[in-house]
């Protein structure tokens, strides 16, 4: 039976926007040696193959497989369909995976991004461009799969937490909060629920990659580093609680007094060269 919700804000966490017996994404999250064993399997070779999420791939390859994105290195949004997914590399990017169940044929189908935050939120027609792209792949998500039974995360993103205010780590923190609140906007506004923050940011160096199994409806996140409290799901309104813990969890640091106060520039970053699976 369909879960009827107007009353209040579903919570997601608690699964209670998916009808009954319908499985969330679930997440497992290890470090880059954990992947080890994906890169032979035959749903990586899939994924890798046909829907590779592929954020530094060419507009004109993109645009060949019908991934939406608005030009080099802005976003990439994959087809729907029911192949497992990968994207690889999100160093201060984040990435999205919507799942459901076809109305037609019963299966779960999905689709992954991959975006830049100094894309959509700085760039000229950049937060007008993705916002129309993602609503539009939401759309057709919601028109093709049974009620009840789509479910949105949110994955990656860094953040690096400069206990002496402004300076680098600023930029990647300010960065992560607009772009979770960003996200959770266009999700909700398009599915009647928020998104899970499947797993917060990084905060240590170097990149996330992401696997979906779509059968199994899993999510596989691969990081540098595990066991941190940014590790752990959470809803986008409750970013601010999950932020204090993070803060407790980060042991003090030497002042630097050379340290300059940074603005926020419009693509602060260079373009950067993906990896793979270590």
């Amino acid at each position: 039976m369909e879960k009827m919700n107007n009353e209040r804000e579903v919570n997601p966490l608690r699964s209670e926007h998916l009808n009954e017996g319908i499985s969330p994404i679930i997440a497992s999250i290890g470090t880059h040696e954990n992947a080890k064993e994906f890169v032979e399997s035959d749903a990586y070779q899939k994924a890798r193959d046909i829907d590779n999420v592929d954020y530094y791939a060419e507009a004109d390859k993109l645009d060949a497989l019908k991934f939406k994105n608005a030009g080099d290195q802005t976003y990439v949004i994959s087809t729907i369909d029911n192949f497992p997914k990968l994207s690889k590399t999100l160093k201060n990017c984040t990435g999205i995976v919507v799942a459901g169940i076809d109305k037609k044929t019963g299966k779960n189908i999905s689709f992954m991004s991959h975006q830049a935050p100094d894309y959509f939120l700085y760039e000229d027609k950049g937060e007008e461009n993705f916002s129309r792209d993602i609503r539009e792949r939401l759309s057709e998500m919601k028109e093709r799969c049974v009620p009840g039974t789509i479910d949105a995360v949110i994955a990656g993103g860094n953040y690096f937490i400069d206990i002496f205010g402004k300076g680098p780590d600023e930029i990647h923190r300010e960065d992560y909060q607009d772009s979770i609140q960003f996200l959770s906007h266009e999700i909700s506004d398009a599915l009647g629920f928020p998104p899970v923050v499947i797993a917060g940011p990084k905060e240590v160096p170097g990149s996330d990659d992401i696997f979906y199994d779509n059968e199994k409806r899993r999510l596989y996140l691969f990081r540098p580093e595990t066991g941190k409290a940014s590790t752990e799901s959470f809803i986008p309104g409750d970013l601010a609680k999950n932020e204090e813990k993070w803060a407790e969890e980060k042991e003090p640091e030497e002042k630097d007094p050379q340290k300059a106060s940074l603005r926020r520039l419009t693509r602060p970053y260079p373009k950067q060269e993906s990896g793979d699976f270590k």
